[in-house]
């Protein structure tokens, strides 16, 4: 009878785990590949990108929101509000690269790279914080992660130009770019074509892999440990209803897909750049 008991909970233990584990993992990694320096086109160097690979180890077919999605693998969006209001010209000046190689260097310095998924349809960011170990007051802590975030969007600004990408128009005054989700815009068919881009579709076992180019941290240099900055998975996002935001529910089913959410699985990943 003991024997059974024991049996019993084993069992139920088992399926509990199976139930509630998280079986969505969203994985980050550090790869090299070679590229051009975009000092000197003519010279070819190693070129550091950021891996955020989408694992489905569950039983179902699943779809959910993205962390990160911009069409040219850049992560262009920082939080340099002080360039917000600059035309898209003013980056492109003749002067430009010598003033990007005048750049302090952040050599032995730590960060922290929050990569924030927002629910909205394009404002996710990637936010670089100062290391709590470096020993700055406040007013120094802001300005310094103010400047290193700035950097960071310049440059990618710069390379984003000279790759003549038509979809960074956003960047430019008369190219905003759309944030909110309209209603139509999540109909099963759209999530699967025209909104496609910011959501991962996964068949059980399949993973999915979006690659980011890290040459700006490169060039400034530092050392960089990247993270997802979210702690589950919405089942909503969020739109406008004039000047109100709303929540709006994803469909339960998208085509062979059922919708995931809650929690995942993740990690964070370092690379240094300069002296050690």
């Amino acid at each position: 009878m003991k024997a059974k008991i024991l049996l019993i909970i084993i069992l139920f233990f088992l399926q509990s785990n199976c139930l509630f584990s998280q079986c969505i993992s969203i994985e980050l990694s550090i790869t090299w590949q070679m590229g051009h320096d975009i000092f000197n086109k003519d010279s070819v160097i190693s070129v550091p990108m950021l891996n955020i690979t989408y694992r489905n180890d569950c039983n179902f077919d699943y779809y959910f929101l993205n962390v990160y999605a911009s069409g040219n693998n850049l992560p262009e969006k920082f939080p340099c509000f002080l360039l917000d209001n600059i035309r898209y010209e003013e980056y492109i000046k003749s002067d430009y690269i010598k003033e990007m190689q005048l750049y302090g260097k952040y050599t032995n310095k730590n960060f922290r790279v929050a990569i924030r998924g927002d629910n909205y349809y394009s404002t996710n960011w990637w936010w670089v914080y100062c290391d709590s170990t470096d020993k700055l007051d406040y007013y120094d802590y802001e300005l310094f992660c103010a400047y290193v975030n700035c950097h960071l969007k310049r440059i990618y600004a710069y390379i984003c130009h000279d790759a003549k990408l038509e979809d960074n128009k956003r960047m430019t005054s008369e190219g905003a770019s759309k944030l909110d989700f309209k209603q139509a815009d999540l109909l099963p068919e759209n999530l699967l074509y025209s909104v496609g881009e910011r959501f991962v579709f996964l068949k059980s076992g399949e993973t999915s892999t979006d690659i980011y180019n890290l040459i700006a941290f490169q060039i400034i240099e530092g050392c960089y440990t990247f993270l997802i900055d979210q702690d589950e998975i919405k089942k909503y996002v969020l739109g406008a209803d004039g000047i109100n935001t709303i929540e709006l529910e994803l469909p339960s089913v998208v085509g062979e897909y059922q919708l995931y959410s809650g929690a995942f699985n993740t990690n964070k990943v370092t690379v240094c750049f300069g002296e050690e």
